[in-house]
């Protein structure tokens, strides 16, 4: 059984039977992924039946993303795949997305903050720009490409990761995507005068 992990927008978690996906909780809180990580997990065990040893390998989705939300997500599912000695695979959001609206000439952003985009452009299922940071204003190079909103939730992730499993693709990149600085920096420290 596969668990999934997902923590780019809201909180969620997926747990799959093979393709079979067995149950879904999401929590639509955008700033309270780490009070919901734990729930969400316990819950989509529970709502399946089963227990945590019930399942053989994690997936978690790396961004890109904002960096706070993103690394409770990861830290999860990386603390949950090593404590069970499980395989944790690593898919990229904007990949899950465009992977759940087939073959479309599309372009998928979602919000990046700054009033900026996390953007990735796909053709007949293939990527072929990004992922990257953009400005609104420069989407319009993809004037020709379908528009969808990248968010993501942990049964896409799960979805992707069972589809590229099956074709061999390597997840194993378990770095996150944050794609840019985070907002704050380290204090210069004290100054001190003698």
């Amino acid at each position: 059984m596969l668990l999934a992990i997902d923590t780019s927008a809201g909180t969620s978690t997926a747990l799959f039977d093979g393709e079979t996906l067995l149950a879904t909780i999401e929590f639509d809180d955008p700033f309270g992924h780490a009070e919901n990580i734990g729930n969400a997990i316990a819950e989509v065990l529970h709502l399946a039946n089963q227990a945590a040893e019930a399942v053989t390998a994690v997936a978690i989705g790396r961004g890109p993303a904002p960096y706070t939300g993103l690394r409770v997500g990861m830290a999860a599912g990386t603390s949950f795949a090593t404590a069970l000695g499980l395989p944790m695979y690593s898919v990229m959001n904007l990949d899950a997305v465009a992977l759940s609206l087939g073959d479309a000439k599309i372009v998928v952003s979602s919000d990046a903050k700054r009033r900026e985009l996390f953007v990735a452009a796909y053709e007949l299922g293939e990527r072929v720009f990004g992922p990257a940071v953009l400005k609104p204003e420069e989407l319009e190079q993809f004037a020709d490409f379908e528009s969808v909103d990248g968010k993501c939730n942990a049964e896409l992730i799960g979805r992707y990761a069972i589809w590229a499993l099956e074709r061999g693709i390597d997840l194993s990149d378990s770095s996150a995507l944050y794609l840019r600085s985070p907002d704050v920096a380290p204090s210069a420290g004290k100054r001190v005068s003698t």
